[in-house]
């Protein structure tokens, strides 16, 4: 699978943004991103090097239950590759479901509208384009910015596990998410006799929007 659909759209301060493709040798932008923006206390991130990183683009474009699209900002005529976005351990049986995530390497975006953004148009592509019931996401408690940006994609808390992750030399709680998709027929196949909550019912409609807000304001290439 590799790479998703490009999806071309402007962020609510104006800003234009592509998910698309991104070859090995743009991949290298990552290298040490993380520590250059001061973002490490946010990722469970690898050791990164050339070489590292050279692996793990392999390892992805070969990887047929991910989706990978690079997140392009693109100013002046210019296009800049500020981070990615993706869809992990996809499964299409039984339980049509995938991990998501993201990350925005350049600190300068961060604040823009950029991850909601990226988070509708992936939720609109794992809902629309692969049929999936459930999209499940992962944070670590310090990245406020993270969460919020998820729950107003439609995404609800479902608990926490407690020193789940080490880093900077501390353990660190994990928040899990979920996405479920709001059609008619997905829901009573995931639901099937039981009532679902108050805040899975109030996600629901703010998932049918996103997917309104997808279908008005992203251009599917």
């Amino acid at each position: 699978m590799a790479f998703g659909q490009i999806m071309k759209l402007k962020t609510a301060a104006g800003l234009q943004i592509e998910l698309a493709p991104f070859t090995r040798e743009e991949a290298v932008v990552f290298v040490g991103g993380f520590e250059r923006h001061s973002i490490s206390q946010y990722v469970t991130s690898r050791v990164q090097t050339k070489e590292t990183e050279e692996e793990w683009y392999d390892a992805m474009i070969k990887d047929q239950t991910s989706c990978i699209w690079g997140i392009w900002a693109v100013e002046n005529g210019q296009r800049r590759l500020i981070g990615n976005s993706s869809l992990t351990h996809i499964s299409t049986e039984h339980i049509r479901q995938a991990v998501s995530g993201s990350i925005i390497i350049d600190k300068s975006y961060w604040g823009k509208g950029i991850a909601s953004a990226c988070h509708k148009a992936r939720t609109y592509f794992a809902f629309e384009q692969l049929g999936l019931h459930r999209i499940k996401s992962a944070v670590l408690q310090p990245n406020i910015g993270s969460r919020k940006a998820l729950e107003r994609s439609g995404y609800t808390y479902v608990y926490t596990e407690r020193n789940e992750k080490f880093v900077n030399g501390g353990l660190v709680h994990v928040d899990y998410l979920e996405c479920l998709n709001p059609a008619d027929w997905a829901w009573r196949q995931w639901w099937g006799d039981d009532r679902p909550p108050r805040k899975s019912l109030e996600a629901r409609k703010k998932t049918a929007a996103v997917l309104a807000w997808v279908r008005e304001n992203v251009e599917l290439a």
